[in-house]
């Protein structure tokens, strides 16, 4: 009944969302299945959880679990564009040189952990600098190679939105959103099924925002940015979704396997970059406000630390400050599958509002 009714309203093929529904699918099949054959693969090269001698006592018992499995996620979603996406359209070119790059330098993150039992792994310097180039790469590409006058939405939650055109404003929030999100999946990414059920609800999210952008008719109606290209967009966020519930199958509690480095940055970088080419980058905020939480949680930890020297926290992030407050694993992570949610729906609820407003 949905399918026919938006059938009807906005004249979409219904045959395309069924074969999205298939994608789904078949990703999700693709990922459990590689997942299984690259589990083993893991385990007999001893890439196991680094001791990190600073976390709760609870975690000891994940020092043997395997860990880059993210491996498994960059695999399916590469397969999975060349399957199903127009990888000749430029915002999937901007989408894999991104989820290579961050996903070399999340390997090589790891690998340093593992191989030099260290915990830091690739120095924090290293790793955002090579961010940091990389993501500027891509941005001055969306300012070169695009005809679109890109413009930054300042979104104050239900009141609206204020357009800025400005390249050099564009250029450095662009940034603080790619590097940003990046980091904050991999801060998010410490219980089992903690970071990638918010990414699900993230890539849901712009799903529907890819979806309604792609639509002449839906993006007035919503009072959006029309754009031609992300109609792409909306296949990839499937995949996404796809590959995540696929992860999940290894990832809930008890977690067999944790993403690692190589697969939280490149995830997170993605999430980060969608937002920014469909015009949604101050909504991500909302959105994904968990993962921003985490990131906050720590900033403002090492701050009052350096100036009263004194912990506002147990433990930052702020899911390990519940943890050693008594809370149970599988609790803390559901509450904030719940929260994500709520977050989604609030995020999805501001269109219709601008729209009304």
């Amino acid at each position: 009944m949905l399918v026919k009714l938006i059938n009807y309203y906005y004249h979409i093929n219904t045959l395309n969302i069924y074969i999205l529904c298939v994608i789904l699918l078949i990703t999700f099949s693709i990922t459990v299945f590689i997942g299984y054959i690259i589990f083993p693969i893991l385990v007999n090269l001893n890439c196991k959880q680094v001791e990190r001698y600073y976390y709760p006592r609870s975690h000891k018992k994940k020092n043997n679990t395997p860990t880059m499995g993210g491996i498994i996620i960059n695999i399916t979603i590469m397969l999975s564009i060349f399957l199903w996406i127009d990888y000749n359209n430029i915002f999937i070119q901007y989408i894999i040189f991104l989820l290579i790059g961050y996903g070399i330098i999340g390997f090589i993150d790891d690998y340093y952990k593992i191989h030099y039992n260290n915990i830091q792994g690739l120095s924090a310097t290293k790793k955002y600098l090579w961010q940091s180039i990389l993501s500027i790469i891509v941005i001055i590409c969306i300012l070169t190679n695009n005809t679109e006058n890109y413009k930054l939405l300042i979104i104050i939650p239900f009141i609206g939105y204020i357009k800025i055109y400005s390249w050099l404003i564009f250029l450095i929030l662009s940034y603080l959103v790619i590097v940003g999100t990046s980091n904050a999946v991999n801060l998010t990414d410490g219980l089992d099924g903690l970071a990638i059920v918010p990414i699900i609800f993230t890539s849901t999210g712009l799903l529907i925002l890819s979806f309604i952008t792609s639509s002449i008719k839906l993006s007035k109606y919503f009072n959006v940015s029309y754009i031609n290209l992300s109609s792409e967009l909306v296949v990839l966020c499937i995949i996404i979704i796809g590959v995540s519930l696929g992860f999940l199958w290894f990832n809930c509690y008890p977690a067999k396997l944790f993403m690692g480095d190589v697969g939280s940055l490149p995830l997170g970088g993605i999430i980060g970059l969608i937002s920014v080419l469909i015009h949604q980058e101050s909504l991500l905020l909302i959105m994904g406000g968990f993962f921003f939480v985490e990131t906050i949680s720590v900033i403002i930890q090492v701050i009052f630390f350096k100036i009263v020297r004194k912990r506002i926290f147990l433990m930052a992030p702020i899911h390990h400050h519940f943890e050693l407050k008594g809370y149970k694993e599988q609790l803390i992570v559901v509450r904030v599958w719940i929260i994500c949610f709520i977050l989604l729906i609030i995020s999805l609820m501001q269109l219709k509002y601008y729209n009304n407003g």
